[in-house]
């Protein structure tokens, strides 16, 4: 009943606050809502829907609530298309979820010139923010984070 059409599905594993872990497909909006291409796992997320869909291998597909989403570990940048680098330095960090994971990885973002520290940052308002780690992008619910210590 549902229709995918107009999204483009990407490899993601999903885990939740709880330690439940989703292999599967997102799915972001593309075509006319976003005619240079598509939308970024990171957009998908601070979408302010409180469900969004994932789709397993066999094709069954369940809604996850955002807010119990901790962590999506997801294949981007797609293949063939290229995504620009934000202006603005990136900070290296270490960030521990509160589920006891640990990661380090870069942040880069564009922020104000008189707002452009790491923990300007990491008060923004979107509910998820983009980690960089050497073995891809993170993509972290910042009200599933323990503490965050910056490595700069």
């Amino acid at each position: 009943m549902s229709d995918w059409g107009t999204t483009t599905r990407i490899g993601a594993v999903v885990t939740l606050a709880t330690g439940a872990v989703y292999p599967g497909y997102l799915h972001l909006l593309d075509g006319i809502h976003y005619p240079a291409g598509c939308e970024t796992p990171l957009e998908m997320l601070n979408r302010p829907e409180g469900f969004f869909p994932m789709t397993l291998d066999d094709g069954g597909t369940f809604f996850l609530a955002r807010e119990q989403v901790a962590m999506v570990v997801a294949e981007w940048p797609l293949p063939g298309r290229e995504h620009p680098v934000l202006p603005g330095s990136p900070a290296a960090l270490q960030v521990e979820l509160t589920n006891g994971e640990e990661f380090m990885g870069l942040i880069q973002e564009a922020l104000p010139k008189d707002r452009a520290r790491a923990l300007d940052f990491l008060n923004a308002s979107q509910p998820f923010f983009k980690l960089e780690t050497d073995t891809g992008a993170r993509f972290i619910n910042r009200a599933h984070v323990r503490i965050i210590r910056p490595l700069d």
